[in-house]
């Protein structure tokens, strides 16, 4: 009875270690080291006095990186870009499953923007993943954009 009682505290020792190991590898995942935004501006480019920040969004809320351009016009039917993004919380290649990224536009008078949008996330392991999405409008009404990252991945 002791030999069999000996031989489960093994076995339930080793298991957890090979769980904690486990959960330790998981959280070696590569992490975010950079990410930038590319905008095709479209037939109404932005004003320049008009603001922009720029917020990738982690679980939905917390901030991974951002960006605030104020001061800079973007010409009508002309690209602008790639504008780096500060890296601020950690973001992990999974992360980007349920991650946002959300544009504001703060007006300066009448402003109408419309553009479609790239952006590229590089992580620790020297991966790089692309989203694109086609055909966005800021203006008065309507100065702010939460878009949804998986659904727009490039392969």
């Amino acid at each position: 009875m002791r030999k069999l009682l000996t031989f489960v505290l093994i076995a339930v020792a080793t298991t957890a270690c090979e769980a904690t190991r486990g959960a330790q590898a998981g959280s070696t995942a590569p992490t975010l080291t950079g990410a930038s935004v590319t905008f095709q501006n479209r037939d109404s480019g932005k004003d320049a006095n008009s603001a922009v920040a720029i917020e990738l969004l982690r679980n939905n809320a917390e901030l991974a990186a951002e960006s605030k351009l104020v001061g800079t016009k973007f010409d009508d039917n002309a690209p602008a870009g790639p504008m780096a993004l500060s890296v601020g919380s950690p973001f992990r290649t999974a992360d980007t499953e349920t991650a946002r990224l959300r544009i504001r536009m703060t007006p300066d008078g009448k402003d109408e923007w419309t553009f479609d949008l790239q952006m590229a996330l590089t992580f620790s392991d020297g991966s790089i993943q692309r989203f694109s999405w086609p055909d966005l409008r800021l203006d008065n009404a309507a100065p702010e954009r939460t878009l949804t990252l998986g659904p727009a991945r490039v392969p």
